[in-house]
Order: structure tokens, then C-alpha cells, then sequence
């Protein structure tokens, strides 16, 4: 999103979090103990964790909801550059189609921003971006090239038969892209290649209607990825290769592979877009005979369209360059006593694993055996403190996740959570928490787990390593391979949240193991429970 963009959702989020939390300190910690035969003695606690950092390296990055492509820059975490590849499909019944001998006019790749339109004058609209990251004034290089490389639909190789293709795999398709890039209009549009930039400007398509005249607007589109492709190479690759090739969307993936958008960085600024590629097209304009009654070939000239949807596989790759301040962190993790800082970044990036002190839960515990008649857990959560300084001139992420890392599951509470916004989705589930919210001490990201702890305390559930991701989407909780996975304690870590792959923020939070003079900020769990009556 831009940053003013940024800045009011995260003034809602605010609001909602404050409206929420007034009300849910006295629901969850009191609903339980409005019954006061049952329960009292409210009773505060800290429990200790150990957290620290861990690399989940190149992450599994085919066939994602939503794609990145640009520069995005950080002064932590480095830099990440974002490249794509697709398959292009015919429309639903509209492969093979009838081809004599075809004259193509104009090629053109059209690929939406997100963007909500702001106003109406004529014929003309205005509009705002959305999921736009950085300096929109700067230029980059994009590259648009057809694809080389197969784009399978499943592995044989692999035990599940899924095919996985990783963030750090673009060797393998830059080595096969055909030719030269097909955006080759350096001299006239060179706005369309070597000096590209993301722009809110509503897309004016011209054409000459009438032999003679100048050109005139005749389609009027939303922001967006607006290039002409090379039509000589799209005429023989395409429009001209043989209704074999064109036959069904099988054969037409296998011929032509698609497309490769390249990134090369110009100048020092960065700028990175999420394009909704889904609704991408490639329009391919041009004049042919009609066909007859019959399907045979007459006279008549007529313009002609093939559309082909940037659809099927595709894979979004990341090209990082680690902070070295990033870099030292993950080496140096403290698996035992914690680290001083959680550097949590999505994409290929990293995550915190946070471990619950196993002796902390077991004396709970025991105060719930028949002597001591029970206690029910009314709130418990961890709040993870932002160091500010770290991240000053950076953008905070909306919101963090925290997960059962050894079932690659959500906790409970997020089950439980049945909060919702219907304005934005993205504020879904916010009792549970971890969306950015601040109090006295700075900037927080606070997230519940009460059920979670009881579960442990009450059912002898286990108390399993916790994992802590950036999150793009609360509700998507579907997971994404890890190349090299890691073992977590007792567990393997080979997956991770989809959510936070599609992710390119990043955050530096305090952790348990800081100095005393930070011991404000120090990551630990905050329990509130009521004893049973005997």
C-alpha cells in the first residue's frame, strides 16, 4: 500500500484495537468469574519465554495469491528485488481458433494495479493506489520476455506430488527466456521498459480509427502495467504458429511458456508494487479473412482478437541482499537463553521461535489438581515490543501472526476469535490481536493466547514451540514449503505461513534475553487467572 495509504488503516486499526480492548479487558478477564461461587482472587503472573531468531531461507513461492514485483528496500533488512513468471491460457472455449493469413496490428500486456477511483471528470477518471511500497517517482527497468522454461503442474519426484518451485530459482528461468525482451520500444515508449514507473494515471488506449487522422483515445483503463509487446515476434510465435500449437491450453503451455517479468534496479530509490497479474492480458489485435458459413476462408478482411490470460503456474522470485546487522542476527541466535532482538521479515526472511518456560506451566498446573480445586487462565498474552530506533524511517508491518510451529497450525484462540471487519478483511480476528497498536511504553504488537494456555494447563495439551510471522492476511493460514527446512526443539520447521511469504515488511522486536535497563520491554507472557473456591 502507499504510505498515506499505510497511515490510515493503521489509524483504524488503532481504533479498533482500542474500542476492542476496553472492551475484551473486562470480558475476557472478568466472564469468567462474573459466577464468583465458582471462582476468585484474580491473580497476575509473568511467565518466562526464551525467543529467538531463525532463517527460513528460500521459500516456496509457485502459485502465491497475490505476486510482488520491483525494489523494495530497507534500512535493516536490505534489499529485495522481485521478479515474475506466468503461463498464458486461452479464455474458456476460445483455443484454436480459425487463422488464414493474419496481419497483426498491435500487441498490448495489460496487468491492473489495485487502486480505488477517487473521482469523474468527462470521460476521464482519477485514482489512488493501493499496495504500492516506496518512491513511485523512481524509474526501474522491467523486462518482459518470453518464458523458456516448463512450468509444471505437479512433480513425480516428490512424495506428495506436489510441484514446488522456491523464492531463490530464477537462474533457472533466466537462463531459458527466448530472444530479446518483446517490450522492445526503447525510441517511443521507453516508459515501458528501461525507464518504467508505477503510476496512478488512468491507462488511455489510442489507436488511428481512420486512415489519415491522428490518433484518438479509444479505451480508457484503471492504473496499471500498460506495455506494447513486439507484435512482428507475437505475429510468428503466436499468431502464426500452427493450430497445433493452439489447439488447447495443454499444448499452447507446453509451446509457448509463458512470460518472464525482469527488474533491474535504476538509481539508489526503490519502489515496489503488488499488480493483481490474475486479471492480466495479453490483447493481440489483428486483420484476417472472414470465415465463411462453413469455416472456409473468404474475401472479407476483418480485425480480429485472441486474448490470453496470464493464468496457470506462475512463480514470484526474490533476489535479497541481507543488512549485515540482519545477517550477524540470524547467525548468532541464541537457541538456549533467547536474543536480545526478533528480526521477523517476510518473504524468504525469517521468523522468531518462541519457547513457553515448560516449569512455569507445570506449577500452574499443579495448582489445578483436586487439592487445589482448579484455576482458569482469564487472559494470557505476550506483547512484542518494537525497537523504534531500529526501525526509524522503516514501515511497520499491519500485523504479526503466532502459530503452533509444530503443527504448522493457528492456536486456538484464532479459532475461537470470531471478530470481524467487513470493510477490510484484513482486521479480522482482532481479540485474538497482532495488529500494531501502541501504549505507554511504544509501539506493540499485542496477541492473546488464553485459550491456548488453558488447553495446556487444563487439558494436557503440549506446550509447543510457538513460531511468529509478518502476515499479509489473518484469515489465510495455508502454509508454504521451506527448501532447507530446520528443526525447532524436538520438531522440523519445513513449512511456513503463505501469509507472510507474500509479505516484504519486516520488524525488529525486543526479545526476553535484553539488558535490565530495557526490562520494560522485554518479551515474557502476562497470565491473569482466578483460583477455584474450596
Amino acid at each position: 500500500m502507499t504510505n498515506s495509504s499505510f497511515l490510515k488503516k493503521l489509524l483504524l486499526a488503532l481504533s479498533v484495537v482500542l474500542l476492542v480492548s476496553c472492551d475484551k479487558d473486562f470480558n475476557e478477564i472478568g466472564s469468567d468469574i462474573i459466577d464468583d461461587d465458582i471462582h476468585h482472587d484474580m491473580t497476575g503472573e509473568t511467565i518466562g519465554v526464551v525467543a529467538y531468531n531463525a532463517s527460513m531461507g528460500a521459500v516456496q513461492s509457485n502459485n502465491l495469491p497475490i505476486n510482488q514485483l520491483g525494489v523494495f528496500n530497507s534500512n535493516v533488512f536490505g534489499k529485495t528485488v522481485a521478479h515474475f513468471v506466468t503461463q498464458l491460457e486461452f479464455p474458456a472455449n476460445a483455443a484454436n481458433p480459425t487463422i488464414f493469413e493474419p496481419k497483426v496490428d498491435s500487441v498490448y500486456l495489460y496487468v491492473p494495479y489495485y487502486s480505488k477511483k477517487i473521482s469523474t471528470s468527462g470521460s476521464s477518471s482519477t485514482y489512488k493506489l493501493d499496495s504500492v511500497y516506496g518512491n513511485t517517482e523512481q524509474a526501474m527497468s522491467l523486462k518482459v520476455y518470453r518464458n523458456g522454461y516448463f512450468l509444471r503442474d505437479s512433480d513425480p519426484n516428490a512424495p506428495s506430488g506436489v510441484q514446488r518451485y522456491y523464492s531463490n530459482e530464477r537462474a533457472m528461468v533466466d537462463a531459458l527466456k527466448v530472444g530479446l525482451p518483446l517490450n522492445d520500444d526503447n525510441i517511443n515508449n521507453n516508459e515501458q521498459n528501461t525507464n518504467f514507473k508505477i503510476s496512478a494515471k488512468e491507462i488511455e488506449r489510442k489507436a488511428i480509427v481512420k486512415s489519415g487522422e491522428a490518433e484518438k483515445v479509444i479505451e480508457r483503463m484503471a492504473p496499471g502495467i500498460f506495455v506494447n509487446l513486439n507484435k512482428d515476434i507475437i505475429q510468428s510465435q503466436i499468431v502464426k504458429a500452427g493450430s497445433g500449437n493452439l489447439l488447447n491450453n495443454n499444448v499452447f503451455k507446453n509451446y509457448f511458456r509463458g512470460l518472464y517479468f525482469n527488474i533491474e534496479q535504476k538509481g539508489n530509490d526503490a519502489v515496489m508494487v503488488v499488480p493483481q497479474f490474475s486479471k492480466g492480458v495479453v490483447i493481440i489485435k489483428y486483420t484476417d479473412n472472414e470465415v465463411g458459413l462453413k469455416g472456409e476462408k473468404t474475401d472479407k478482411l476483418i480485425k480480429k482478437t485472441i486474448t490470453l490470460n496470464l493464468a496457470g503456474n506462475t512463480i514470484n522470485f526474490y533476489d535479497n541482499t541481507y543488512g549485515e546487522t540482519f545477517e550477524n542476527a540470524l547467525a548468532t541466535a541464541n537457541h538456549t537463553t533467547g536474543d536480545s532482538r526478533l528480526y521477523v521479515k517476510g518473504g524468504s526472511g525469517s521468523m522468531a521461535i518462541i519457547n513457553i518456560d515448560a516449569a512455569a506451566i507445570k506449577s500452574l498446573a499443579e495448582k489445578n489438581d483436586a487439592v487445589n480445586g482448579g484455576v482458569l487462565v482469564n487472559e494470557a498474552n505476550l506483547s512484542f515490543y518494537i525497537d523504534e530506533e531500529a526501525m526509524k524511517g522503516s514501515t511497520e508491518p499491519m500485523r504479526v501472526y503466532l502459530y503452533d510451529l509444530k503443527n504448522k497450525t493457528p492456536l486456538f484462540d484464532y479459532y475461537r476469535d470470531a471478530s470481524s471487519n467487513k470493510s477490510d478483511k484484513k482486521f479480522d480476528k482482532v481479540v485474538h490481536g497482532g495488529l500494531l497498536e501502541f501504549d505507554k511504553k511504544g509501539a506493540r504488537y499485542k496477541i492473546r493466547l488464553t485459550n491456548h494456555l488453558n488447553n495446556i494447563i487444563k487439558n494436557d495439551s503440549l506446550n509447543v514451540p510457538l513460531g511468529l510471522v509478518i502476515t499479509e492476511d489473518i484469515n489465510n493460514v495455508k502454509n508454504a514449503g521451506i527448501k532447507t527446512p530446520f528443526t525447532a526443539g524436538l520438531y522440523q520447521v519445513d513449512r511456513v505461513p503463505v501469509s507472510s511469504v507474500i509479505q516484504p515488511f519486516g520488524t525488529v522486536l525486543y526479545g526476553n534475553n535484553v539488558p535490565e535497563a530495557e526490562k520494560d520491554k522485554r518479551l515474557k507472557l502476562e497470565i491473569f487467572y482466578t483460583k477455584a473456591k474450596k
